[in-house]
């Protein structure tokens, strides 16, 4: 609190407040032959008795907003954030919102005097003054991260899984990643200037400059050549063998270390055209052999063997019953996908064996064949030869293990440990001088001398495009200038389509509305007392008599208490084992952001229906515009879509499908956005609060503080935080 001495003494600081000439304010035709509306606000008491501030469930613009919000366009107007997930490659468009609440300035009406930079000697440091004979030297640093990676720990076979689909697990760490801190030292001059202010801001209006605080702005100037820095991360990783015996296919189906030719055909007893058949004469009671027996098995080809008596085929006994059991895992080596016992006479594999398949040691070296094909699945389980009376299963493959096959060779480290150089670089802009600006704090400023000093608020959408190839590139930008009395009122130039043959086509429909020169108010969202309630229903009606044609202005505006879901909470994913579980779909990210975005309920909201119909006198051509605002407490603006409707399309039947109301009237989708993300930060601001003024940035001279990023004030239709380009719909 501030007592009334260290109040004399703040307001004595600011520079005395200049009253300038400004225009009037147009005059209000509201007031000419109304229709019959209802209006609410007459009353004490209505709906249910739901009530909220208008600081509380739209915006407290002492306070700093930053507001991230998804953005469908008219193509898009009715697919839902699951829905776009699924069908592009990429989030919705951003529309980004902030305000300007902490701006202070004086300016007289000869601003020149107030612009000149005067230098400051004694801040002055380069190579031709006392202060030193090199210039400044800054020590800096710079961080570089090497790639992450995860090392292999041990493969194990799952035998949790259904036979047919057991294989190797890889199990990992976690991740792997350095960084480091490269330390250097950047040399250049720094000047200093002071003026009053930057640049000036208005030319006439209210003005104020608190002259106890000052606000540097400092200017870097870049070498052309930039300063390149290089490390070299040294690893060591555990990872499988270039061997990839756990993803090797067996084409070796006889067994016998060596490439064979197709089985040679005997006979082709069913006159099929082949002889890859095998025959159990038992099955149709045909003796095939003639031998008088018809218990044999019949083969139309040889069914070669190896010329050895193989052992049982190993397996690994899970039950521990000392026999092989259906569905315990085992090795392959005849490829008939069914375990084997032991030979008492050499045999086959009961079927044709077709040439076999091999990998070449070589591209270019054909004679060296290698019996395995290599695939994606790591489901060939290893067997250990090292004791050939006893061969061992191996489920479990650990660093640094080997194996030894059937024919003695041997494969060492399965799981190897190789090293790598990670190389980073990463440049930095040289310094070649720094300049750095003090001017005195702005306080804020009107251009309007019907309003006090602090009436206005600014507040700056941009609308940022996901797209493959934009990836956050800015599209377009826009700004709202709002203001509370009675009401929230938004200050637009307000906007009228004009009549039929001005326009030809639906990209010429930017020419088809025109705008008044002057910055009115219009009523944005009502309120009683500063509340707003359920129930609430306003409408209003005036013609409007502009120097183009006489409009009917028809008005409506209603209150509900309501609840909406959108796509805006704080916590998208769980960290855990060094990956993140995204709560929307349940797949992991290697980084938070990257998981989309989860639902939130707001259930303390109000939505809010905006509706205006514009008729033109004489050709009676309606537009119409339908605006849904959903408000919730401490969040503003959670959802907003905006529908159009003509009663005739000057530009084809662009509006021809949507939402049809009472009236059999369609209106179309044109503007979506919904909340993803929020920040705010309370205002401690002194001067604000005693007067609880706003920031109001002179339209003119937007583009030229850096603040507003150099953008200039643009006319445009807007609605809340909507702008109605109807270029957008034709592109």
């Amino acid at each position: 609190m501030l007592n009334n001495k260290n109040l004399y003494k703040f307001l004595a600081s600011l520079i005395v407040v200049i009253i300038l000439q400004n225009c009037e304010e147009p005059k209000s035709n509201e007031d000419s032959e109304l229709k019959t509306y209802r209006n609410t606000l007459q009353s004490q008491s209505i709906g249910d008795g739901s009530t909220g501030s208008t600081d509380d469930y739209f915006y407290n613009f002492d306070n700093t907003y930053d507001a991230k919000y998804f953005k469908y366009s008219k193509s898009k107007f009715s697919t839902s954030y699951d829905k776009f997930l699924s069908s592009y490659p990429y989030p919705p468009d951003y529309l980004t919102v902030k305000n300007f609440p902490d701006y202070l300035l004086d300016i007289s009406p000869d601003s020149g005097q107030f612009l000149i930079r005067n230098p400051i000697d004694t801040l002055v440091i380069a190579s031709d003054t006392i202060t030193s004979d090199i210039g400044k030297i800054v020590q800096d640093s710079i961080s570089l991260v090497s790639s992450q990676f995860k090392n292999l720990e041990s493969i194990e076979w799952d035998l949790e899984a259904e036979p047919s689909l057991q294989r190797y697990r890889l199990r990992n760490s976690g991740w792997v990643q350095e960084d480091t801190l490269i330390y250097y030292a950047d040399t250049f001059d720094v000047k200093s200037y002071w003026a009053v202010v930057d640049t000036p801001l208005i030319d006439n209006g209210f003005m104020f400059v608190d002259t106890s605080e000052w606000q540097d702005t400092s200017y870097s100037f870049i070498k052309d050549d930039l300063i390149s820095f290089t490390n070299n991360f040294e690893f060591s990783r555990t990872q499988m063998h270039v061997d990839s015996l756990i993803f090797r296919t067996n084409t070796d189906c006889n067994d016998n270390n060596q490439w064979d030719q197709a089985e040679l055909g005997v006979a082709d007893y069913n006159n099929d055209g082949d002889m890859k058949d095998t025959f159990f004469e038992n099955n149709d009671n045909f003796d095939y052999n003639g031998d008088g027996n018809l218990d044999d098995v019949i083969y139309e080809f040889v069914d070669r063997g190896n010329d050895i008596l193989d052992p049982a085929e190993t397996y690994y006994d899970v039950n521990e019953n000392g026999i092989y059991d259906v569905g315990e895992p085992y090795e392959d080596r005849n490829c008939n996908n069914g375990w084997d016992t032991a030979e008492i006479t050499d045999k086959g594999n009961g079927q044709y064996d077709d040439i076999e398949e091999y990998t070449l040691k070589d591209s270019d070296d054909d004679s060296e064949k290698h019996l395995y094909k290599t695939g994606s699945v790591p489901n060939n389980i290893l067997v250990d030869w090292t004791d050939l009376d006893s061969p061992e299963l191996r489920l479990s493959i650990s660093i640094g293990d080997s194996v030894t096959s059937r024919w003695g060779i041997v494969y060492q480290n399965i799981i190897e440990t190789v090293s790598f150089v990670d190389t980073k670089r990463k440049e930095v802009g040289d310094i070649d001088s720094l300049v750095t600006l003090y001017t005195n704090d702005v306080v804020g400023y009107i251009d309007d001398s019907s309003q006090q000093p602090g009436d206005f608020y600014v507040t700056k959408t941009e609308f940022l495009s996901n797209r493959i190839g934009d990836d956050g590139l800015r599209v377009d930008y826009d700004y709202q200038i709002f203001s509370k009395d009675q009401h929230i009122n938004q200050h637009l130039y307000k906007s009228y389509f004009l009549p039929l043959g001005f326009y030809w086509s639906e990209s010429q429909v930017s020419q088809g509305f025109w705008h008044k020169t002057q910055l009115e108010k219009d009523i944005y969202l009502y309120s009683y007392n500063g509340l707003f309630r359920d129930g609430e229903h306003v409408d209003t009606a005036y013609y409007d008599t502009t120097e183009i044609a006489v409009y009917l202005m028809e008005k409506s505006f209603e209150v509900e208490k309501a609840e909406i879901t959108v796509p805006a909470a704080r916590i998208k994913a769980v960290f855990n084992n060094g990956l993140y579980t995204c709560l929307r779909d349940g797949l992991t990210a290697d980084f938070e952001e990257d998981c989309p975005q989860v639902d939130t309920t707001f259930v303390d909201c109000f939505k809010i229906t905006s509706t205006t119909n514009m008729t033109m006198m004489g050709s009676g051509v309606e537009y119409g515009q339908k605006v849904y605002t959903w408000l919730a407490k401490d969040h503003g603006i959670v959802k907003s879509d905006l529908y159009i409707r003509w009663t005739e399309s000057p530009y084809a039947d662009s509006f021809s499908s949507g939402e049809v109301d009472e009236n059999g009237q369609t209106w179309s989708g044109f503007s979506r956005i919904e909340l993803a993300e929020i920040n705010v930060n309370k205002s401690g601001n002194v001067f604000r609060q005693i007067y609880n003024p706003a920031q109001v940035v002179k339209k003119e001279d937007f583009k030229d503080l850096p603040d507003f990023n150099y953008d200039p004030f643009k006319i445009s239709r807007q609605s809340g935080f909507h702008t109605i380009d109807f270029r957008e719909s034709a592109e």
